[in-house]
């Protein structure tokens, strides 16, 4: 029977998620040694985390583990993200430039949609399993029990940071077809996502601003996490804004879909 609608390109997920991961066991000990490079490079930025931390005791009532949970959450939402956008980010720029871009034009598929199917890869697994065994960590010697609700309010609070960091990712993409560079958008993007890593509150306010209303990351983890832990750490917000945080991730993600599809219409090819 042939899929149409969301089923699809759900299917067409699947089968670039299987050829992704064959692609990978090809090279089995180059990908083994690539994730676990890839885990210790960011093992050592938890590392160098607890002890600047352990230095000052808090960082602004947020203690070593509570910061370490903020950088897990994001990281976690960063992989997550990457599996399905990230590909889109490297990719679109140079095929938008050399006209390579036109082969998915000619293609019987959503624009949109395909890209983010056939651009599954399996590099972030390191960055996920790492992300999950520090939020563990964390939450044990917090000692948060995790009852149903806050489960629940996890896996929201992932795919709404997946959806805001694969927002940033296809603002970068979409980016391309007006620009003819675009890598000082990915240095402001990835510049920002270093600062989420910490309270946000420790920061001048307007850059509580733009990390809240313009690049979101606050909205990724600070806000919402404090729904699970004891904080009271608002800021300029009123305490039910962590309460929409989903909301508000899937209006930004809304948002620069339509950005995307405006760019698009003024894609000009190369006619190469």
């Amino acid at each position: 029977m042939k899929k149409t609608g969301i089923s699809r390109y759900l299917r067409l997920t699947w089968l670039y998620a299987k050829k992704a991961v064959k692609v990978k066991l090809i090279y089995r000990w180059s990908f083994l040694i690539n994730c676990v490079s890839q885990a210790l490079d960011y093992a050592v930025t938890f590392l160098l985390m607890i002890i600047m931390i352990s230095s000052f005791e808090t960082m602004n009532v947020w203690n070593q583990y509570e910061v370490m949970l903020l950088y897990a959450i994001s990281l976690l939402s960063y992989g997550v993200a990457g599996t399905f956008f990230f590909l889109i980010m490297v990719n679109l720029p140079k095929n938008a430039h050399n006209g390579a871009f036109d082969d998915v034009l000619v293609k019987p598929v959503s624009i949109l949609p395909y890209l983010i199917s056939s651009s599954f890869i399996s590099n972030y697994i390191a960055h996920i399993t790492l992300s999950v065994i520090i939020m563990i960590i964390c939450f044990i010697k917090l000692n948060v029990t995790l009852t149903v609700f806050y489960w629940v309010t996890l896996f929201v609070m992932v795919i709404s940071g997946s959806l805001i960091y694969g927002g940033l990712f296809l603002f970068v993409s979409a980016s391309s077809f007006l620009f003819t560079k675009v890598q000082a958008l990915m240095d402001v993007m990835f510049f920002f996502r270093e600062a989420s890593y910490y309270p946000i509150s420790i920061l001048p306010v307007f850059m509580q601003v733009i990390m809240t209303f313009v690049i979101p990351y606050s909205m990724i983890n600070f806000f919402p996490i404090q729904i699970i832990l004891p904080k009271n750490d608002f800021l300029f917000l009123n305490k039910d804004w962590i309460y929409l945080s989903p909301l508000f991730a899937v209006i930004f993600f809304s948002l620069i879909c339509c950005y995307f599809y405006w760019c698009l219409k003024h894609y000009k090819s190369t006619g190469s």
